[in-house]
């Protein structure tokens, strides 16, 4: 076991020390305060404080666990040994960074607390983050700064025993549609034909047609092939089903579908549900709160997981909510426009709120991959969108982290600009589910 020595002990530091010690590298510790008691230790010993004691390992801290309330940092990002790094300290620490406030300023999202510029639909926007700007969005750190910590103290204490976590992969599906045509209203399917009409869209016309009449199959059902790649390889599956009336932001299926009942019926034999809380959901707590009910009792069994549709995150405000309806996972940490790490790590972990400075219960699963950032930001094809895919996907071995990759509904029509995507789909799933 691993003695650690901090001045203080509070929320900040036991969030931190729990996630990089306990979570990523599978290390048993104590923390003490306890100065006097600490150096009368004989076993493993690091030191977080101002000063370094004798031979115990030394992390100088840079003072912001031990700070309350939220206030602007002014970070230098620098390179040590080819990692990016902040919060630097003196020569005299055993790393030339404060690890443990580093980590702490990137999954709690610090920076997203702060006044920034947001988008029209007030996301806060990678291109204003630490990450972005200093070229380290596509490199899960904390993960990369664990590995880092653990050959520094396996080099002072050889005999410490770690047990990291295994390299896992979940795959998951916002399902923004449900169908192109099937199970829609005779009022939304005569909408959608007339704006084909406007369009000289004969062709989307003769196929909306084909598929409400029962002969042509649903050009966003690919559910059955999810559920053989699914039973080829093992590897879990999420649906996050947007379950709410239809407004500017949210087209789904009407949760009163006979269509969506019986697709709901059948992949929650294979594979697990979430609630893709619609869009205006976020600022309105009773609305979320309702959409959960409602989807609980479609499901048959409570609603737990979730991922909020377009992305809309607002800390703390979000998951405050998300905790008040509920929900025990929150799948929403990565950008709408970039791929990587949004929150600096690939490893799930716990929200911590920083306005109350406390722990919650809710656990946030980061992804790093998702479909509509290439071919709607990005404007790539599937053939570059695979370069990128593979070398996140490697990222994520080398650190033994959780590999979480995003994709739509309509994304296997293959049709458009949508053409060879789910054959992107199974290239993704072999390299991800190879171990």
């Amino acid at each position: 076991m691993l003695q650690v020595y901090s001045p203080q002990i509070n929320a900040r530091i036991t969030f931190i020390f729990d996630l990089i010690f306990k979570d990523i590298l599978g290390l048993e510790y104590c923390v003490t305060d306890n100065r006097e008691a600490f150096q009368k230790c004989s076993g493993p010993r690091l030191n977080y404080s101002g000063s370094r004691f004798d031979s115990e390992v030394f992390i100088q801290s840079s003072g912001l666990l031990f700070e309350k309330g939220i206030r602007p940092q002014t970070l230098r990002v620098s390179a040590w040994n080819g990692t990016k790094i902040f919060y630097e300290t003196s020569a005299g620490s055993d790393l030339p960074f404060d690890i443990f406030a580093a980590s702490f300023f990137l999954v709690t999202r610090y920076e997203e607390y702060l006044p920034s510029i947001r988008d029209k639909h007030n996301r806060f926007m990678a291109a204003e983050s630490l990450a972005f700007k200093n070229d380290f969005l596509h490199k899960p750190l904390v993960n990369i700064w664990s590995v880092l910590l653990k050959q520094l103290l396996l080099k002072h204490f050889p005999e410490l025993v770690f047990s990291s976590p295994a390299y896992s992969y979940i795959s998951t599906f916002d399902l923004d549609n449900v169908y192109c045509y099937k199970g829609k209203s005779w009022a939304r399917n005569t909408g959608g034909a007339v704006k084909s009409l406007l369009k000289l869209d004969f062709k989307g016309i003769t196929e909306r047609m084909q598929v409400v009449s029962g002969k042509l199959k649903d050009p966003f059902d690919h559910y059955d092939f999810h559920l053989t790649l699914h039973e080829k390889y093992g590897f879990p599956i999420i649906y996050f089903l947007l379950f709410a009336k239809k407004t500017r932001f949210d087209g789904a299926l009407s949760p009163a579908s006979k269509a969506y009942q019986i697709l709901i019926d059948k992949i929650k034999e294979y594979a697990d549900t979430g609630l893709h809380p619609s869009y205006y959901s976020d600022k309105n707590s009773g609305l979320l709160q309702s959409e959960v009910h409602h989807l609980a009792k479609a499901l048959k069994k409570s609603v737990t997981k979730s991922r909020q549709h377009f992305l809309i995150l607002s800390f703390p405000t979000t998951y405050q909510n998300l905790v008040k309806a509920g929900i025990k996972q929150d799948y929403t940490m990565g950008y709408q426009s970039h791929l990587g790490f949004r929150a600096g790590i690939c490893t799930p972990y716990f929200f911590f709120d920083l306005k109350t400075d406390t722990i919650s219960d809710l656990k946030i699963f980061p992804f790093c991959i998702m479909d509509s950032i290439m071919f709607d930001y990005m404007k790539i094809g599937p053939d570059k969108a695979w370069q990128h895919i593979q070398s996140l996907v490697r990222e994520v071995k080398q650190v033994n982290g959780t590999l979480i990759t995003v994709w739509h509904d309509r994304t296997f029509s293959n049709a458009g600009k949508y053409k060879g995507w789910r054959e992107l789909f199974t290239d993704t799933v072999k390299i991800a589910y190879k171990k």
